[in-house]
């Protein structure tokens, strides 16, 4: 397979992360790097997913346990219609 070159700029700590997590997961960071390119190519389309919930989704999430731990949780629904009675309510 012929190779051509791609020379981008980048923040060095963000560099060495990246290889760091791409080695963990058995890939070199070129790799990474080709498929993603593959994938923009295909898709037409550029996404990311964000494993770290945001600030606002952790807050939101240490509410709902702390209110599920004070029995302040509501459901389980078995149908639609009763969660959105519950949600109406």
């Amino acid at each position: 397979m012929k190779t051509s070159m791609l020379s981008i700029k980048i923040d060095p700590k963000i560099k060495q992360k990246a290889q760091e997590v791409a080695n963990k997961l058995g890939f070199s960071l070129s790799a990474v790097i080709n498929a993603s390119l593959v994938n923009l190519i295909h898709s037409k389309t550029v996404s990311y997913s964000l494993l770290e919930p945001t600030p606002y989704l952790k807050k939101a999430i240490n509410s709902a346990r702390k209110d599920r731990s004070l029995g302040k949780s509501v459901g389980p629904f078995h149908t639609s219609k009763e969660m959105m009675k519950s949600l109406l309510s």
